[in-house]
């Protein structure tokens, strides 16, 4: 894994632990059980695709062999498209609930997700801003950018409560910048999904590439540390919501 201090505020999870601890959170608020949950983690290799994409003709062919050059994949529940998952991602998964009253909607909930991220890049003298990017894979408008190209995406989903919603929301950043296995993989899938749809590289990158290499292990940590902290911090400022949309994906 990219992470490996002892004090690292990354967790080390297989991804069905992941999927499954985003699954229970989601319903532990929904059902009033608690108010907020964050965790930063990462996994092992593997694809991850939205439900819808499993539709495709060619799907099951893909997975097939997807799953027999290493990359196993697994469905989510948030929408979206097809992305990797491995050592160099690391992911933000938050998690809250989101009472009505009050005007709030998905810009806003990509914004309380979005924002310890931009803060700790900024801090460390990073500018991120939002936006798509071509060629990018799971592409979308709130994408977190630097310098035009994409090292975070994001998705969210919204879950009725009696009193509001509960709200999931997830960020994938890129470590390092995609190796040519992940983009030819990611292709080769959309290829044998029927879908006409090509990743490129370069419009990726990753947090290594940003940073000064005698400094690269240490200053990642500490970005890592403080999107942690942040993270955590917004918990308990879980903001009210708008009541009508339930399920959405930007990014």
């Amino acid at each position: 894994m990219t992470m490996t201090a002892p004090d690292s505020p990354v967790r080390e999870l297989a991804l069905a632990d992941a999927l499954d601890w985003e699954a229970a959170r989601l319903g532990d608020i929904a059902a009033g059980r608690c108010g907020a949950a964050a965790l930063l983690w990462s996994c092992e290799r593997a694809l991850v695709a939205p439900a819808s994409l499993s539709r495709q003709p060619g799907f099951k062919r893909a997975c097939s062999r997807a799953n027999d050059a290493g990359w196993p994949v697994h469905l989510r529940a948030t929408g979206g498209d097809l992305v990797p998952q491995g050592p160099d991602i690391v992911n933000l998964s938050l998690l809250f609930r989101a009472p009505p009253g009050a005007a709030f909607g998905l810009e806003d909930a990509y914004r309380q997700l979005t924002s310890p991220i931009c803060e700790a890049l900024s801090d460390a003298g990073i500018s991120a801003r939002y936006g798509a990017v071509p060629g990018a894979f799971c592409d979308g408008r709130f994408n977190i950018t630097i310098a035009g190209r994409k090292f975070a995406g994001t998705a969210q989903r919204w879950r009725p409560m009696a009193d509001g919603n509960a709200v999931q929301s997830h960020a994938l950043m890129l470590m390092r910048s995609l190796d040519g296995n992940t983009v030819a993989t990611l292709n080769r899938f959309y290829h044998d999904c029927g879908i006409d749809r090509v990743i490129d590289a370069g419009a990726h990158v990753g947090l290594h590439d940003l940073l000064a290499k005698d400094t690269d292990a240490r200053a990642q940590h500490r970005i890592l540390r403080m999107i942690a902290v942040r993270a955590h911090a917004s918990e308990a400022h879980a903001p009210a919501a708008n009541t009508r949309v339930l399920s959405r994906h930007l990014g």
